[in-house]
């Protein structure tokens, strides 16, 4: 081996990385990007669970157990409620993912030796969060029984062990997933997720004009920038608002995924969705000249993000700040929320606008600015 001839080699494909912008990104900033996405989402440890509580109890005894709740971080105590209409609606709107119902006489049962009640509801869309509340909250639970059956004990002179008393029976009961199957809450979020294969394919929308030497002959049309973009994006949406079907149908008919909601609103909601993700798809097509570089570049925008920083995995509110406003920006993660409000709950427009307002606003943000960043000629 010639040491010359080799060092040449390497000399030249060194300036091509340095000279290509793709290649230099790709190689150097690209692994710090996904290390940092990856390694965010990973060391997501699932704190201030949002719980709502009614007391109707009104003691002291029932108000020292709400404030010792939220003693860990684990679960967080965020609303009182005056009546089961509000903790029904904070479930709903996932605001809580849990309510504790103490009901009245909770004092003055354990006061005279008997075993009281707590109704726990827990909200079972996100199966990962639902156990870390259920877990807390037994947990918790036991132990204040425990320093409750100590007292009692001490109080009467009796020699008992704190452990052989259980005056407090924690009743719980999950809504909206009461298996708390792990298929049934992630397959809608899932759909959110592979839902962006059409944002990957509309990159190769303008790459392929340029690759294969026809966006000349396009250019050379009439077409208005705005007709030719449009034009392509109308149809991706169409195809994909096909997938979207197949999807829903694979759920409920081979995984066995409940369908509580509107399917027409699903629809409608996901053409929102898909509009926001081709408009973006069509951004990045303006930049990029070929095909490989779009798809990979389609990979990183959609597919990475989407899939760690969605809400997927882990609930939004365990998130660091700065990571939460990225999840935000990213498409699936209201898509997320508005696949699984409809699959599970049953929710209709009046809950889920604000995820389709957000998402009707990304579409019509990068739409136009795919329109006035593209050029009718050739670089």
């Amino acid at each position: 081996m010639n040491l010359l001839r080799t060092w040449a080699i390497m000399r030249k494909e060194g300036r091509h990385i340095m000279r290509d912008r793709r290649s230099f990104i790709l190689v150097t900033i690209s692994p710090v990007f996904l290390l940092m996405v990856m390694a965010y989402t990973f060391m997501v440890d699932i704190k201030n669970v949002a719980v709502a509580v009614m007391d109707r109890d009104r003691t002291p005894l029932s108000r020292r157990y709400i404030a010792g709740l939220g003693g860990t971080g684990d679960v967080l105590v965020r609303y009182v409620a005056g009546d089961y209409g509000q903790l029904e609606h904070w479930l709903m709107t996932s605001q809580a993912k849990a309510a504790l119902v103490i009901p009245p006489g909770f004092e003055a049962t354990l006061r005279s030796g008997r075993e009281a009640s707590i109704q726990l509801l827990v909200e079972g869309t996100e199966p990962v969060t639902a156990n870390t509340a259920m877990a807390h909250v037994g947990g918790y639970t036991r132990q204040f029984a425990l320093e409750v059956a100590g007292d009692a004990a001490a109080r009467a002179g009796l020699d008992l062990e704190p452990a052989a008393l259980s005056p407090i029976d924690l009743r719980m009961r999950t809504w909206y997933n009461p298996t708390l199957e792990m298929v049934i809450g992630f397959l809608p979020a899932l759909v959110a997720m592979v839902m962006g294969m059409p944002g990957v394919t509309t990159t190769l929308a303008l790459t392929r004009e340029k690759e294969h030497g026809t966006l000349e002959q396009l250019i050379a049309t009439p077409l208005r920038r705005s007709e030719l973009l449009i034009g392509k994006l109308i149809p991706y949406v169409i195809s994909g608002l096909f997938g979207v079907a197949l999807c829903v149908l694979a759920a409920v008919y081979w995984f066995g995924s409940p369908f509580e909601g509107s399917l027409l609103l699903y629809l409608v909601l996901s053409v929102d969705f898909l509009l926001a993700t081709l408009a973006i798809a069509l951004v990045m097509s303006v930049f990029v000249k070929t095909q490989q570089a779009a798809q990979l570049g389609a990979m990183l925008v959609f597919f990475f993000p989407g899939f760690f920083l969605s809400g997927i995995f882990y609930p939004l509110v365990s998130m660091q700040p700065l990571m939460k406003m990225e999840a935000y920006m990213v498409p699936t993660t209201h898509y997320v929320n508005i696949s699984r409000g409809i699959f599970l709950k049953g929710q209709g427009l009046e809950v889920l606008w604000p995820y389709a307002l957000a998402l009707l606003a990304m579409g019509l943000v990068f739409m136009t600015l795919a329109i006035l960043l593209f050029r009718k000629k050739l670089a």
